[in-house]
């Protein structure tokens, strides 16, 4: 498993040679959701190398415990268990079980997601729904089940990970449940950002572009192509380590004067265009 995961995010080995020494979060007590792959792999190693005690979910058996255990073997505190984050029971009791083992919760990443893409002719209600089950009811199940254990610890930092289409709608993408969804994941945000203020508790979201993973999260490759080559400035697909070093500084006091945010990582996709040259 640790050498799928390097195999398929090269990026993470920056991870171990330009990090290490870094203690951004230390002393941090950190809940991620969605660490069998992608962002929530790179973001569990990238928080555990900076001082954290980083406890990760997934839904595939074994991967996220398997993820952790890897860290584990390295000094770093990590682990992880396998939670359907879409059943309110099971996202309490895996809250409730971190924040024992951890003795608290300082920050909780709402990473997991799972959207279902089709044209909006051709959806279906089933397929509506389950984007929204996927994208953002668990961000509601695991966010309220880890708010007492934040307002007890005297506040702290909730990242939920949204997408540049929940911002901004592209043409031609048959995406529509994803970006209602993601559009939801803001909205949410900004509102437990005026509410968990007279708690201490900062709640921000992260807006990434498409992000270079394996299957780029189910996207069709016709959709794939048009957003990294037409509407992304950087010239380059983003990486999952890109998105996991904006969150760092969201979950870390760094970030301590900012609240209510929605932060793009996207390459500059929702604030200009690539255009000819003159």
């Amino acid at each position: 498993m640790a050498n799928g995961t390097r195999a398929a995010y090269p990026c993470a080995e920056l991870i171990s040679t330009t990090d290490s020494v870094g203690q951004r979060l230390k002393g941090k007590r950190v809940l991620i959701t969605g660490t069998t792959k992608g962002v929530g792999v790179v973001a569990q190693e990238l928080f555990a190398r900076h001082g954290a005690y980083v406890i990760g979910c997934g839904r595939t058996p074994g991967v996220a415990a398997a993820n952790a255990a890897r860290l584990s073997e390295q000094g770093l505190k990590a682990e992880g268990y396998d939670v359907d984050l879409s059943d309110p029971v099971a996202s309490k009791e895996w809250v409730d079980l971190a924040a024992e083992r951890m003795g608290g919760i300082d920050v909780l990443i709402n990473n997991a997601s799972k959207p279902e893409f089709a044209p909006f002719g051709d959806m279906t209600f089933e397929q509506w729904k389950k984007s929204l089950e996927n994208e953002l009811d668990l961000v509601f199940t695991v966010t309220k089940a880890a708010w007492p254990h934040l307002i007890k610890a005297g506040g702290g930092s909730v990242v939920n990970v949204s997408s540049n289409n929940g911002m901004l709608g592209v043409g031609g993408t048959p995406q529509a449940a994803h970006a209602a969804a993601k559009a939801g994941v803001i909205g949410l945000a900004k509102q437990l950002a005026a509410e968990g203020a007279p708690y201490g508790i900062r709640v921000n979201a992260l807006s990434p572009g498409l992000i270079e993973t394996p299957g780029a999260g189910g996207a069709p490759a016709e959709m794939v192509n048009y957003i990294i080559h037409e509407m992304q400035l950087t010239g380059r697909p983003l990486t999952p380590l890109d998105i996991a070093y904006g969150l760092l500084f969201l979950a870390s006091d760094e970030s301590r004067f900012i609240t209510a945010v929605n932060l793009p990582v996207d390459g500059g996709t929702s604030g200009a265009c690539p255009g000819p040259v003159f």
